[in-house]
């Protein structure tokens, strides 16, 4: 099931395009609700989306352990 909390905007009419990390890494293409556009990951660039991601999933566990005990986003 694709977490509806995760979208970019469409390129084309800016409609919110629902996606799954895990799914767009492994070279899925998402298609805009609204107009039919596709976005995708260029295999060139699927190295540097999984980095950063890692990284953002690092910051995330930090951010949670502050003196609050949680973390909102």
């Amino acid at each position: 099931m694709m977490n509806l909390e995760q979208s970019i905007p469409c390129p084309t009419c800016q409609t919110k395009i629902p996606f799954d990390v895990q799914q767009l890494l492994r070279g899925m293409e998402f298609s805009c609700p609204g107009c039919h556009a596709s976005i995708g990951i260029s295999t060139e660039s699927r190295p540097l989306v999984e980095e950063t991601m890692e990284k953002f999933s690092e910051m995330k566990k930090k951010t949670g352990q502050s003196k609050y005990g949680s973390t909102q986003f």
